[in-house]
């Protein structure tokens, strides 16, 4: 009977055991373990600097031959030289880089030797600056029936005010025919190139 009891017991001490653990665990305060939270990133595209172009300036070149003393494609001035005159022939080739001269003696004789020993041009720009065109030295013989050519390159320009073609003849004029001896005489002419209007009118005033 004893025996009975004893095995009774061992059998009844693991269920009172067991019991008791679940208690323990149903008593014990539940853990939650919470996740960090992750975290976000906003990706700002970056800002890239766009460079404006600046505008194409357009200039235009000016026809120094639209206005002006060349306008209808040739002039003709006389200047004294001494006893004789020296006309000058200006023209232009239909385009508006280049002007054509030519000078000879009036009222020469073919007996005196008559040289051209230097011929200058220079183009004066309406603010005062000058371009040298021409720097001809030697001895050229403008004896008539002879005469003195050239052909002068204008610089192209955006300027629209006045430009004058300001030229230079040296000559040497033999005293006697045959004799080997001369005289110097300098002759200067001016060509009005680019004439604006309130210039024409100052001209036209000044004739009047």
């Amino acid at each position: 009977m004893k025996r009975v009891a004893l095995v009774a017991s061992f059998l009844t001490l693991p269920v009172f055991l067991s019991g008791c653990s679940t208690e323990w665990a149903s008593m014990s305060p539940s853990l939650t373990v919470k996740k960090p939270a992750a975290a976000s990133v906003v990706h700002t595209p970056a800002t890239t600097a766009t460079a404006t172009p600046s505008p194409a300036v357009t200039t235009t070149s000016v026809n120094p031959f639209a206005t002006g003393e060349l306008a209808d494609g040739s002039a003709k001035h006389r200047q004294s030289a001494g006893d004789h005159s020296l006309v000058v022939n200006y023209w232009t080739d239909g385009s508006d880089t280049e002007v054509h001269l030519s000078a000879e003696l009036k009222g020469a004789d073919s007996l005196h030797t008559v040289k051209v020993t230097r011929f200058a041009a220079t183009l004066e720009n309406s603010d005062g600056s000058t371009v040298s065109l021409a720097d001809d030295q030697g001895e050229f013989v403008l004896t008539p029936p002879y005469s003195y050519t050239s052909a002068l390159a204008i610089p192209t320009a955006t300027d629209t005010g006045d430009r004058t073609i300001d030229v230079r003849f040296d000559l040497l004029v033999e005293t006697e025919p045959g004799s080997g001896a001369f005289y110097r005489q300098t002759v200067l002419d001016t060509v009005a190139l680019n004439v604006s209007s309130s210039s024409e009118a100052a001209s036209e005033g000044a004739s009047q």
